[in-house]
């Protein structure tokens, strides 16, 4: 009893952090700063960008794939980055700055008119942006306490959100009445990343360090899977599921444009039930599940998200009424809402202290091969089996994940009852 009593004060207990008021203060400030310029990206990340290949350029399946694993490719560039940062001895933060700013420039070529060079802009700036996420991860560790760290992220999520939400809606309109002007609303994100950059720079953080006895290298810190059975758990069971929902994310412009689908919907239509809707889902409960981080086990809220993602799912996929698409988008913000945190902070309840980088990395490495290779599957065989049958198969894997979590779920719910008795 003694022993399972310390193994949940270490679940749902303290870890180090700053306990400077005023690094807590300008790291709030500033994080919520940061989340105007996120919340500008955003809707040009989750459909907009691929509303414009899709309309404008008639992209090939190719194109619209490495579009939607540009963020991916990012990701799996996160662990070299990682290593950059320990070497340096430089504030992690400015070096974030220093990759965004590349993302901008990225975005900026976007616009200049040819499919491939817009194909490329836009691989750059999404992977600039998904790159410095151990970063980021690594000084909400060091700067909010664990004890309302969920909260104090949450508060900047809802901010992106809510700047997201009328934004996308104005980006759609835009497209639908000047398509032929689409380089204006990626101009827009070009000077959004560029802004971010300059946050960035000023948010408080630290030099990542060195850890004794462990060299800085470019890959990620595979012997971490060897030595935490739980980390090897979470993330097997985050790929299934991961890949399941990345594999649709996409889809979900096809299936609203392609005239073969039945919907034809226009670019507005496309961006209100891709991103305001989803966005306005996410504004109103990320409090709610912010306050859920922090006080209930990953596994238990990892199988609530990807319930989530089921009831989506099927309710958006499932025909051709403007009912299915409602509920699915708004269901699909709910997941959004609590997913964004989940995806952001878990490692901070398992990482030891000073390690938290090298586990985000291992997270991001894992979370970028499912982002570049799931929608490039997807386009693959979208061309062989129906979009029905893909959906069924994304259900499939997110039902696996949740099976694999469950004994840990369990598990850790009843050490969470010790801890608070």
């Amino acid at each position: 009893m003694v022993r399972e009593r310390s193994r949940a004060a270490t679940l749902f207990g303290v870890t180090a952090a700053s306990n400077d008021p005023e690094i807590v203060r300008r790291t709030q400030v500033i994080d919520l700063a940061r989340s105007v310029p996120l919340g500008v990206i955003l809707p040009l990340e989750t459909s907009v960008f691929l509303t414009i290949a899709i309309q404008h350029f008639d992209a090939p399946g190719l194109a619209k794939g490495l579009i939607a694993a540009g963020s991916g490719i990012g990701l799996l560039g996160s662990t070299v980055l990682t290593a950059v940062a320990r070497r340096s001895h430089r504030r992690s933060m400015a070096i974030a700055s220093m990759v965004i700013g590349a993302g901008a420039i990225g975005f900026a070529l976007a616009a200049t008119g040819s499919l491939w060079l817009y194909v490329v802009g836009v691989i750059v700036g999404l992977a600039a942006l998904s790159m410095n996420l151990p970063l980021l991860t690594a000084t909400y560790e060091r700067n909010f306490s664990p004890l309302d760290r969920g909260k104090r992220v949450g508060r900047g999520l809802s901010l992106k959100v809510a700047v997201s939400a009328p934004l996308s809606i104005l980006m759609g309109a835009w497209l639908a009445d000047h398509l032929e002007r689409w380089w204006v609303v990626v101009l827009v994100g070009a000077a959004a990343a560029a802004t971010l950059s300059v946050l960035n720079r000023l948010l408080p953080s630290e030099p990542l360090g060195s850890i004794a006895g462990l060299r800085a290298h470019p890959w990620p810190r595979f012997e971490l899977l060897r030595e935490d059975r739980r980390l090897r758990i979470i993330l097997t069971a985050w790929m299934f599921m991961g890949f399941g929902n990345l594999m649709l994310l996409p889809l979900r412009i096809e299936y609203l444009a392609q005239p073969q689908y039945g919907i034809e919907a226009n670019a507005a239509m496309i961006t209100l039930l891709t991103v305001a809707v989803p966005s306005v889902m996410r504004l109103l409960t990320t409090t709610f599940f912010g306050a859920l981080f922090d006080k209930m086990s990953v596994f238990t809220i990892r199988i609530v998200l990807n319930t989530l993602f089921i009831v989506y799912v099927i309710a958006f996929f499932s025909g051709t009424s403007m009912i299915g698409l409602w509920v699915g988008s708004i269901t699909l913000g709910l997941a959004f809402a609590g997913g964004d945190l989940m995806w952001m902070l878990w490692v901070t309840k398992f990482a030891p202290p000073g390690r938290v980088a090298d586990y985000m990395g291992m997270h991001t490495f894992f979370t970028g091969l499912r982002a570049v290779s799931a929608p490039l599957f997807a386009y693959l065989i979208i061309e062989q089996i129906s979009l029905g049958w893909i959906a069924v198969l994304g259900i499939a894997l997110m039902v696996l994940s949740s099976a694999i979590l469950t004994p840990d779920a369990m598990r850790d719910e009843r050490l969470r009852r010790l801890a608070t008795a």
